[in-house]
Parts: structure tokens; C-alpha cells; sequence
């Protein structure tokens, strides 16, 4: 069973986390976003950076619909 596997970029990265191809950089040498490197590229995988932005400290998105309901 092959899984079709949408792979990014770091320009592609950078534009779903709003971060400069150079702040993702710092991001992966601080091993602090999830990344692969193949051949000296780096390559993220689309389902891993958006669990890594939902895993981040801070109010979601279910809990800012919750406190402005009335």
C-alpha cells in the first residue's frame, strides 16, 4: 500500500509556519521542527510540520471558538 506523502521544501515550510527560509534552519539545527535530509537537502513532510504547530504552547483553535461564544 503506498501512501502519497506531500514533501516540502524549506521555501514551502516556510511559508506554512510564516518563517524565513533562515529561521527554519535555525529550527532544524536546533533539531526543534521535525525535517529530513536527504543528499545535504532538507525536506519536511506536510503532516508532521502541521502536527508540530498543533503540539505548540498556547490557546487552539477549539478553545478560542469556546471563549468568544456567548
Amino acid at each position: 500500500m503506498n501512501e502519497c506523502v506531500d514533501i516540502l521544501n524549506i521555501v514551502e515550510c516556510g511559508q506554512i509556519v510564516k518563517r524565513s527560509p533562515g529561521a527554519i534552519r535555525n529550527l532544524v539545527m536546533r533539531r526543534a521542527i521535525p525535517y529530513r535530509k536527504r543528499s545535504g537537502r532538507l525536506y519536511f513532510v506536510r503532516k508532521e510540520i502541521l502536527a508540530w504547530i498543533m503540539e505548540a504552547p498556547g490557546l487552539n483553535l477549539e478553545e478560542i471558538e469556546k471563549s468568544i461564544a456567548p
